[in-house]
């Protein structure tokens, strides 16, 4: 069954409109609102110049696997928080910034990174964990959707 916990995904980036039913579905299908315990996801609620945040309680794992494999294959920069559930796994913030591999970073319940000493022996200098911490607190673009062409 998995354990639920509470998440979040912040969301930026341009999304043709021929796409946004598509993420609105999959938004609904994880009960994701614009706030906590608010009403479904949908067109009415896009935010105008800031990123798409989107919160939901008892999310299977805390994972957004679909929603996060949409923004990668659509250039949708986000970072996702999930809480942990005891015995089983941690919290965590997972960033995509448009490149590269998806990162995971170690967070508390006030979605913060965490980092233990084991990590800092792994970055080895100051410069390093400041640029770990960096990039675990990147804040994606405005989410904006624009006409498809075709």
């Amino acid at each position: 069954m998995g354990d639920r916990v509470s998440a979040s995904i912040a969301i930026g980036g341009i999304l043709p409109d021929s796409s946004l039913d598509e993420l609105i579905g999959l938004a609904q299908a994880e009960r994701l609102s614009t706030e906590w315990g608010g009403e479904p996801f949908d067109r009415d609620q896009l935010p105008e110049e800031s990123p798409l945040r989107l919160y939901a309680h008892e999310v299977r794992n805390g994972e957004l696997s679909d929603i996060e494999d949409f923004c990668c294959s659509n250039d949708l920069p986000f970072v996702r928080w999930s809480g942990g559930a005891a015995g089983a796994f941690g919290p965590e913030i997972v960033v995509w910034n448009g490149n590269g591999p998806r990162q995971a970073f170690t967070a508390d319940e006030d979605e913060n990174i965490v980092v233990n000493a084991s990590k800092v022996r792994e970055l080895g200098s100051y410069e390093a964990i400041a640029q770990y911490l960096a990039n675990g607190e990147y804040a994606p673009p405005p989410f904006r959707v624009t006409p498809s062409t075709g």
